[in-house]
């Protein structure tokens, strides 16, 4: 078990909203799919999603994110502090709180559905000041990049801080300019955001030589980049590090990289090794998509399964 730490998440916040049933028919209109809807649920997801792991991990989390002022941000609200988080939203009413809806049909996605204002906010940059006050009150900082408008703006601010700080940050990060993101003592990638950035390697040793560059370039500590059912590879100075990925049955992937990247930084906030830190995130990735949406794990979870 770890200690409990005092972690800051700043990043796009959305509604992860599910309507599940049954396709029994084509429709008569169109050439589609009549789904009957017997059940829904709503879920916080992107960095509220994060915010929820390290929450139900036993962290000591405040979450700050951007919303409108609508239906879907007080749904996200009670969501939110339903899980014992302390939630600071930033509420713009001249957007819409983004909504990734999910339709599943016998538990398979048909359809999703996005209800978003991307950069369209004009409020954000108001909010550097404030968070840069507190940051030393915290013992790290997640920043979850969905590239929805909150994190660009900041981000850079926030970095540099928390360098003359001592604080550790780590990034998930989305978009092509990483730059936005130098200095960051982790940088997490999935493969697909690794290669429009770095480019597709032809091998192993193209790959490890562009991550490489990459972590220099950036200034990073350490690079992490997750690729799927390979696993993922631990970049640090003049080393590269594979680790296989938990063979488990897929049901959904959906939040899987924000479980990475929680469990990752709580460990490495407690004290534990980085090596340990990305077995335990590796597992915990394993347990998240055996589980319908985004999901999260628990430390008595997590310990029973690397106990197997």
């Amino acid at each position: 078990m770890i200690s409990k730490k005092k972690i800051l998440v700043i990043g796009d916040v959305m509604l992860d909203r599910y309507w599940m049933g049954q396709v029994n028919r084509i429709s008569p209109e169109a050439p589609v799919p009549i789904l009957d809807v017997c059940s829904s649920i709503d879920k916080p997801g992107g960095a509220a999603n994060v915010a929820k792991n390290l929450s139900d991990f036993g962290m000591d989390v405040t979450l700050i994110g951007l919303t409108g002022k609508d239906e879907a941000s007080v749904k996200l609200f009670d969501l939110i502090s339903a899980s014992k988080i302390d939630y600071k939203p930033i509420e713009d009413p001249n957007i819409r709180t983004t909504i990734k809806l999910r339709v599943i049909d016998k538990n398979k996605q048909i359809m999703r559905i996005d209800h978003e204002d991307k950069d369209l906010s004009k409020v954000v940059m108001d909010s550097y000041k404030p968070i840069l006050k507190v940051l030393s009150t915290y013992d790290g900082i997640i920043i979850s990049d969905y590239d929805k408008g909150m994190v660009k703006p900041l981000v850079k601010k926030i970095l540099s801080k928390a360098v003359v700080l001592g604080i550790k940050t780590f990034v998930d990060p989305k978009g092509l300019d990483f730059s936005f993101y130098k200095k960051a003592f982790l940088l997490k990638p999935n493969l697909s955001e690794f290669e429009a950035i770095a480019g597709v390697s032809k091998n192993t040793k193209e790959f490890r030589s562009k991550g490489e560059r990459l972590r220099k370039k950036l200034s990073l500590s350490f690079l992490l980049v997750t690729e799927g059912k390979k696993g993922m590879t631990l970049f640090e100075e003049n080393k590269a590090t594979s680790y296989s990925a938990s063979q488990k049955d897929v049901f959904d992937v959906t939040g899987a990289g924000d479980t990475v990247v929680s469990i990752l930084s709580s460990y490495i906030i407690a004290g534990k090794s980085i090596s340990s830190a990305v077995k335990m995130s590796n597992l915990a990735a394993g347990l998240s998509v055996q589980k319908l949406g985004s999901t999260s794990v628990t430390q008595s979870e997590l310990l029973n399964e690397s106990k197997k």
